[in-house]
């Protein structure tokens, strides 16, 4: 082999990972714009109404893109939801991969070192309120399309299974951060008081129903579970 044979050698490595990091990125790029299009349909025409040649349509790509996306429209559902609750796609590895974390699934575990190292209670509830706000806006509308797909489809009613067991997980750690003397009617009342006032179902409700404002349902849940979770001094 000439020198010039073995020189040219790592460039052609070089142009081989470019072109596999290029496709990743076309793969990637393309799973984004299936769920884009996923949650556009589901919320227009609603579960049943949507086929899998819509999302394609809606997309810009070929069926077999939507497929490889998602097996079925429950799993589209799934992976949308699992975007709305941890704010990224579920494909795409974790930052803090191999890291173990408490599983406040719905409150997000970069809240977590937040809320502990905050002194005064009624600002760890203000945060947890902050954090669930944001999640319930990514996740409202696409409550109802899980639980539609859920009375037809046994993949999602397991995925609302799940959801609302990793709510539970959530929010049982979440009181787990307050002091257990400022606690009204003690950690497992304020478990329930917790999901009673967040459900997405009563989000809708007051934004939706009745016209509310992000910014007044937020102060308003700030204040509602600063006095519903707190013994006030």
């Amino acid at each position: 082999m000439s020198t010039n044979d073995e020189q040219a050698a790592p460039k052609r490595a070089y142009n081989a990972e470019s072109r596999r990091e290029r496709a990743e990125q076309e793969r990637s790029d393309t799973r984004r714009r299936v769920l884009v299009a996923a949650r556009t349909r589901f919320l227009a025409d609603g579960y049943a109404g949507t086929k899998m040649l819509d999302i394609a349509a809606e997309a810009g790509v070929a069926l077999a893109s939507v497929y490889r996306a998602g097996s079925s429209k429950s799993e589209l559902v799934q992976a949308l939801l699992e975007m709305a609750i941890t704010g990224r796609d579920p494909a795409e590895p974790a930052e803090d991969a191999g890291v173990t974390a408490p599983p406040l699934a719905t409150l997000g575990p970069p809240s977590y070192p937040h809320i502990a190292a905050t002194p005064e209670p009624e600002e760890q509830v203000g945060m947890i309120a902050d954090r669930l706000v944001e999640v319930l806006e990514r996740i409202g509308p696409l409550w109802g399309v899980l639980r539609d797909a859920a009375a037809v489809d046994a993949r999602a009613a397991e995925a609302m299974r799940v959801a609302f067991d990793r709510r539970g997980a959530s929010f049982e750690v979440a009181v787990g951060l307050l002091p257990p003397e400022r606690l009204r009617g003690g950690a497992q009342e304020c478990i329930d008081v917790l999901w009673a006032l967040t459900t997405p179902e009563l989000h809708g409700v007051l934004r939706v129903d009745r016209g509310w404002s992000r910014e007044r349902y937020h102060q308003w849940l700030r204040r509602t579970l600063v006095v519903q979770l707190l013994e006030q001094k």
